[in-house]
């Protein structure tokens, strides 16, 4: 039953506004549109079923039923007798649009599709307090990338999405004038230390990954023509990192580990650092819980999701301010600061040597 509101509409019901929370129905009908690429179609002009239907080799009739429920969720639109039209939220499921959420709801995406078939593990994990892709998968994470190319490759691809604002906003954001050494540390297929090199042509820059992401690192190197300045190194973060670099850069690393692997980490950084040095942490900041909901809240909806997402995958896990400060106090560092980066939730902390 709905209630009625002080303008006189009416609100979902507790039991309507939970259902339609629990609804399984909903996350698979937005990957099957995105993996049946419907928003892009329907932005090129096929909004009548049949032809959507023929585009996308589908049943029409099972087709159509799909397209009332996405206008349902109001990412279509009804136009005309029986078309349907984009919406500004279904513009978001299209290929182009920069924010690149399509490519993490395809499930043509070997990651895609391996990180949504983890996710029914989340009743493992709450039980174990350990990630469910090994029970899911039946290899650990990193095993499962280093035996499988093309999961690593859809890997490498959706992490650079994850970074790919990154980059420019960091080398517009941050002095850069008394660096003279970057070192990406994990740094992926090298997107982000391109942007910097980019940016500041005094910069070096150095990529530490596994064999085969160095690799590509190497290869974008040199289709950049940076590869005076920039090297791609094969190795792990839990070893011994090229010393006397000016930055030691984490993006998207710590929140993988639980504590006492992230300070193992941290304190490679802080062991090689040079005496002026500093390491920079990009990653998700979990803020208290509030009882109003504002955009703040919305944004915090997505880090506790993604919270989740590192436990069943990695055993990690989204960190407040305070914790961040606790790993960084026991590999040596303080946290000098931490500033929003260009996704709301997302900071840039910066991290010195205790002294």
């Amino acid at each position: 039953m709905s209630a009625a509101t002080p303008d006189g509409t009416t609100a979902p019901s507790a039991v309507e506004r939970v259902t339609c929370m629990g609804t399984l129905f909903t996350p698979w009908a937005i990957r099957a549109a995105v993996t049946l690429r419907i928003p892009d179609l329907v932005a090129q002009g096929f909004t009548e079923p049949g032809p959507l239907a023929a585009c996308t080799q589908t049943d029409p009739h099972a087709l159509l039923r799909l397209l009332r429920h996405l206008a349902n969720l109001g990412l279509l639109q009804s136009q005309g007798a029986t078309g349907f039209g984009l919406t500004e939220l279904g513009q978001v499921l299209c290929r182009d649009h920069p924010a690149g959420i399509a490519g993490f709801y395809d499930q043509g995406d070997a990651w895609a599709r391996a990180g949504d078939h983890v996710i029914p593990g989340l009743l493992h994990s709450v039980r174990t307090g350990q990630p469910a892709w090994e029970d899911v998968h039946g290899k650990p994470f990193w095993k499962a990338l280093a035996a499988d190319q093309e999961l690593a490759e859809a890997f490498d691809r959706a992490m650079s999405a994850h970074i790919s604002g990154v980059g420019p906003w960091l080398a517009a954001n941050r002095d850069w004038a008394t660096a003279r050494h970057v070192v990406d540390v994990g740094g992926g297929t090298g997107m982000l230390l391109v942007a910097l090199l980019r940016g500041h042509a005094h910069l070096r820059g150095t990529v530490v990954e596994q064999a085969a992401t160095a690799e590509r690192a190497s290869a974008l190197f040199a289709e950049e023509g940076l590869s005076e300045r920039a090297t791609a190194l094969s190795g792990s973060f839990f070893d011994a990192l090229p010393p006397g670099g000016d930055v030691y850069l984490l993006a998207h690393i710590l929140h993988d580990w639980p504590d006492k692997d992230a300070v193992t980490v941290l304190r490679r950084c802080a062991d090689a650092l040079n005496g002026r040095g500093r390491v920079f942490v990009v990653d998700r900041i979990r803020a208290e819980l509030s009882d109003t909901e504002s955009e703040e809240t919305v944004a915090q909806l997505a880090v506790s999701q993604r919270d989740m997402a590192m436990l069943v995958v990695l055993g990690g896990v989204e960190r407040t301010e305070e914790e961040f400060q606790q790993v960084g106090k026991r590999a040596g560092l303080r946290l000098v600061s931490a500033v929003p980066t260009v996704e709301k939730g997302l900071f840039l902390m910066e991290f010195a040597p205790e002294r």
